[in-house]
């Protein structure tokens, strides 16, 4: 496996990509992970013994702190003992605190496996992060601040539907210039300008406003493999009117979008206009971006041959997925509307052959078998008892041993900690009949009620988590 070194090296590199699986790879089954006692009443502190216990310190990290990397700068080998120097970089959840605290790591190994793990660090200083000291003046600024986050989310999404970063990638301009090629009126436009560079998003230099790298990146719509704007643009023209009537929604249960009274299929409605449609698809497509690009890395691909997206939208998951691993073909299972965006996709990133579409309405009709079906996306949109209709088709779907995927952004089960999966279940209030998101333990439940085995969660990318379980053999 290499030199004690290398092996603990490469756990790092795992922990830092989310991958624990691989790291936990490195460790003896019985290992014993040490930290002080002083972190104890967080859940953080003492010895944990073995895999499940370490995954579970894993997890309760996560819940503490919101931003978590450890940067390491020093590696001291002597026979089986590895010493690390290093930075813990936090940011509190709860606080928003953010904090450097430095570290050492001592690594004991027997026959070329970790048995012993020991962090030793300053408890005072993470806990200043962690709990932060928060007068009640700051509350008050956080209150007003959340309660106002419209503003800034108005002004991008503005920004978007007028193309601004657009624009400006085509050559930078000063307030006059850029309000007649946008057609800005002049009491507005340099509020409205320098706004977007408070934000981060435009540069002034000597009166001439340029666009910052991130908005070149990802808010220019010549660049559409990396374009962000269009979720921006369809929140702004479908989701923000619904975010309106949120307390009619919370009052009556009905969701506020175009379906109206709560009873409709709202893919039926939003496919009906082919060029809406197809905006959304591309958004949804930069909206898992992430998660795109992380899937490839997160199961084992070389063991199956097939997969099949179900919900697949324009196909940009299957793409990604069949590029980084040459040897898969796939399915995309989705309405017929969406056809159209799916051979755009396979065009473009040259898969015919290897990357097909199969119409249907997954719950009239049978879901193309593979050897995996992926579910990204999709289950939040329904009620309870979809969610498990959908996991006994995938199960019906797949062969012995074959892999259910269910990625969304899933609900911590405590239900305190994740605010973006807990607004995306009250978006799904708003824009569907029954949609909602759901814990890691909830989808757990639904797999194990479907047949499946050896369920398991691990962080995917972002707010994503990813959800696996394996349709059991015959010999179990």
């Amino acid at each position: 496996m290499g030199t004690t070194t290398e092996i603990i090296k490469a756990s790092y590199a795992a922990f830092a990509r989310g991958d624990i699986d691989t790291a936990l790879a490195c460790f003896a089954p019985d290992i014993e992970w040490t930290h002080p006692d002083g972190m104890a009443d967080m859940g953080l502190g003492g010895t944990k013994k073995g895999h499940d216990e370490v995954r579970a310190f894993m997890a309760r990290a996560r819940t503490v702190f919101s931003e978590i990397r450890s940067e390491t700068t020093e590696f001291l080998e002597a026979g089986e003992r590895v010493v690390v120097l290093g930075t813990h970089h936090m940011r509190g959840r709860a606080s928003g605190v953010a904090g450097a605290v430095p570290f050492v790591h001592t690594w004991l190994f027997v026959d070329g496996v970790a048995t012993h793990f020991t962090d030793v660090h300053d408890t005072a200083e993470v806990r200043r992060i962690v709990q932060g000291s928060q007068p009640v003046a700051d509350w008050r600024a956080h209150i007003v601040q959340v309660g106002l986050g419209f503003w800034p989310a108005r002004v991008l999404q503005a920004a978007a539907e007028l193309g601004v970063f657009t624009e400006l990638a085509v050559a930078p301009g000063n307030t006059a210039d850029l309000s007649a090629r946008l057609g800005l009126h002049p009491r507005g436009a340099r509020d409205f300008l320098d706004t977007l560079v408070s934000l981060g998003l435009l540069d002034r230099v000597g009166g001439q406003y340029r666009n910052t790298a991130a908005a070149a990146t990802f808010l220019d719509r010549a660049r559409p493999d990396m374009y962000l704007g269009g979720i921006l643009e369809l929140a702004s023209e479908l989701w923000y009117p619904s975010w309106g009537r949120l307390t009619t929604a919370l009052r009556t249960g009905e969701p506020q979008n175009n379906i109206g009274t709560g009873d409709g299929d709202p893919f039926d409605v939003l496919y009906a206009d082919p060029d809406r449609a197809r905006r959304f698809q591309r958004a949804m497509s930069a909206g898992a971006a992430g998660s795109a690009a992380a899937l490839p890395d997160h199961l084992p691909w070389a063991r199956v041959a097939t997969v099949t997206d179900v919900g697949c939208s324009e196909g940009a998951v299957l793409a990604h997925l069949l590029t980084r691993h040459p040897h898969l073909t796939g399915i995309g299972f989705d309405l017929p509307p969406v056809r159209a965006g799916f051979d755009e996709t396979v065009r473009q990133f040259d898969l015919t052959g290897r990357m097909s579409f199969v119409p249907g309405d997954f719950f009239a009709d049978p879901l193309p078998g593979a050897d995996v079906v992926v579910l990204g996306h999709v289950l939040h949109d329904w009620d309870a008892e979809a969610k498990r209709m959908l996991l006994r088709n995938a199960y019906a779907a797949l062969p012995a041993d074959g892999l259910v995927v269910v990625y969304d952004t899933l609900i911590d089960n405590d239900r305190r900690e994740r605010t973006e999966a807990l607004l995306m279940s009250l978006h799904m209030l708003l824009e569907s009949p029954g949609g909602f998101d759901y814990t890691e333990d909830d989808c757990l439940t639904w797999l194990a009620e479907a047949g499946f085995v050896d369920g398991r969660v691990t962080h995917l990318a972002g707010p994503d988590y990813l959800v696996t379980g394996r349709k059991p053999s015959l010999g179990g």
